[in-house]
């Protein structure tokens, strides 16, 4: 059963004390689809979370080109 598939892999990997009943909580909430109201309360969140990511991977960008300017003019 898939549940039980879960919590062994989650085990595996070092979460004890994985819920079933967690478990099948979360699988159940995935499978509901959103009503346009909770499309629309999510929008913004995931725009944000996408713009935090996105900022994230520029600033390891800016860093990894100064790392590589210095090798070539050390300061």
């Amino acid at each position: 059963m898939l549940i039980n598939e879960i919590r062994e892999i989650s085990e595996e990997v070092g979460l004890d004390n994985v819920d079933p009943v967690g478990i099948t909580a979360v699988l159940e909430s995935h499978s509901k689809p959103l009503s346009t109201e909770e499309l629309h309360d999510l929008a913004p969140k995931l725009t944000e979370q996408q713009k935090e990511d996105e900022d994230e991977e520029d600033r390891g960008t800016i860093a990894m080109q100064t790392k590589d300017l210095l090798i070539f003019f050390p300061l």
